[in-house]
């Protein structure tokens, strides 16, 4: 049985629903520039996946998938946005729940770290656990090390072909490390749309809120 995810709520539940999936830093609460900003448009609901914040461990992709799918099933069809470890999620509810999403918004995305992004790995896995707790929303390096092996054992080219909602992947042009792969992606879902922001890092609804969050309320009205 699935646990319920803990989830920050803003906005008239009668509206579109929008969930924001956050990455593998902090938890539900780097979406408050976008649970103030987007909820006179939409539902905005915006959960700590598994492990961070006040949502229960441990971390796993298929506990943040299935957790987010729920989210997405109560609310369906709904918006998805994910960032960075946040779109892996996202991607796998798009592919693998068919009918619970709207449209879907690929921020920063990674399609395979454990090819892309090895030395980022190695280099986030001796992080100690003073640092941990003072950059995560994960309490502990233990709960850190489950978030980085999932991240790590998750491939999502496969899935991308599956994704048949219209989808924007999103990326700022200097994130160097996420670049290539959202071009990938881009590609690789059918119908999928790439914009890259000048300008902007990995970082972008929390760098750069004004900007991500009138591309995000655009592309969730149907703007071309």
């Amino acid at each position: 049985m699935t646990r319920e995810l803990f989830a920050q709520e803003s906005g008239d539940p009668s509206r579109p629903t929008l969930i924001l999936v956050h990455g593998s830093g902090q938890g539900a609460r780097m979406w408050r520039r976008q649970l103030a900003a987007l909820s006179h448009r939409f539902h905005v609901v915006a959960p700590d996946l598994p492990g961070f914040g006040r949502s229960s461990g441990p971390f796993t992709m298929e506990r943040a998938v299935a957790g987010v799918a729920r989210l997405a099933e109560r609310h369906a069809p709904a918006h998805l946005c994910g960032i960075s470890m946040g779109s892996m999620v996202a991607a796998r509810v798009a592919a693998e729940h068919p009918g619970v999403t709207a449209r879907l918004i690929l921020t920063g995305p990674v399609i395979a770290p454990a090819q892309s992004g090895p030395h980022l790995l190695r280099r986030y896995r001796r992080w100690p656990g003073w640092l941990v707790r003072a950059i995560t929303d994960v309490p502990d390096r233990s709960g850190w090390l489950d978030v980085l092996s999932a991240v790590a054992t998750t491939d999502l080219t496969a899935q991308l072909p599956q994704i048949t909602v219209p989808t924007l992947v999103l990326c700022g042009k200097r994130d160097r490390e996420c670049l290539p792969d959202a071009r990938t992606m881009a590609a690789a879902i059918p119908g999928g749309r790439l914009l890259v922001i000048p300008h902007v890092g990995h970082l972008m609804p929390v760098t750069a809120p004004k900007a991500f969050n009138a591309i995000v309320g655009g592309f969730l009205s149907g703007a071309p």
